[in-house]
């Protein structure tokens, strides 16, 4: 029998996913079940934003567009980050995927090679490190730990650079201990990355969901727009999980 790519048995899925199959085959059989497993709003989107589907639908606006995403979607984006998060972004710079997951693939399928190393945070979204062993690098966790208040420690980070180590990924406010890394941690992450000449993914979905101060993007910082991706989407703070909307903001990552 033919094999499938020895790849595959490197990538892991996510347990919520798992639990979230099994609560809706409970729910089916009658069972009343509240979802805490998945990163899901319990509302719905916007009237304004259903009624602009529906009115595009009917309008016949259903075929292929640009493959980087529709120029106007682009440049609003655009706009919107400088709006929100004073990032100087151009709209050649932003991408639109089929959700995050895989405007996060794309970019490190762009950016890694195998036998690199990526760091990524412990605990955290399960997909960084499946992502890098599918690619063949090699998953560096570092902790994030309750007594430092779930913010990274910058002298572990620093110690598990090694001449390999490639890409720095992070997640603020970070999926699953809700913290926002602090203004300190964040510059002293872009130091390492420009030491180091380390790639950052900085994982955005949360930015919006901040309920203190404004948002603080690493991408903000000198020398950090260069080496700096975004990923982002519509997903948590827009309640449009099922829409599939991602965002993948950088330089040659997104090209």
């Amino acid at each position: 029998m033919a094999k499938i790519a020895s790849r595959i048995a490197q990538l892991t899925g996510e347990g919520a996913l798992a639990v979230f199959t099994r609560a809706k085959e409970l729910e089916k059989a009658g069972r009343s079940i509240i979802h805490l497993e998945l990163g899901e709003p319990d509302f719905h989107p916007a009237a304004p934003v259903v009624d602009a589907v529906r009115a595009a639908v009917a309008e016949g606006r259903d075929r292929y567009v640009a493959t980087r995403g529709i120029p106007p979607l682009r440049s609003a984006i655009a706009d919107y980050l400088k709006r929100t998060r004073g990032l100087d972004i151009a709209a050649e710079q932003v991408l639109v995927a089929p959700g995050c997951k895989m405007a996060l693939a794309l970019a490190m399928m762009a950016l890694i090679e195998p036998g690199d190393e990526v760091l990524y945070p412990d605990p955290s979204f399960p997909i960084y490190p499946s992502f890098t062993r599918g690619l063949g690098a090699k998953a560096v966790p570092y902790a994030l730990r309750e007594e430092n208040k779930f913010q990274p420690d910058l002298a572990e980070i620093a110690a598990k650079i090694t001449a390999k180590t490639r890409m720095l990924i992070f997640n603020s406010p970070n999926n699953p201990t809700g913290t926002v890394f602090t203004d300190t941690v964040i510059a002293q992450i872009a130091e390492l990355a420009k030491k180091h000449d380390l790639w950052v993914i900085a994982d955005e979905i949360y930015a919006r969901i901040v309920f203190n101060g404004e948002y603080k993007s690493i991408w903000a910082l000198p020398g950090m727009a260069e080496r700096t991706v975004i990923i982002d989407g519509f997903s948590k703070s827009f309640a449009m999980t099922g829409w599939r909307a991602g965002i993948c903001r950088g330089t040659e990552a997104c090209d």
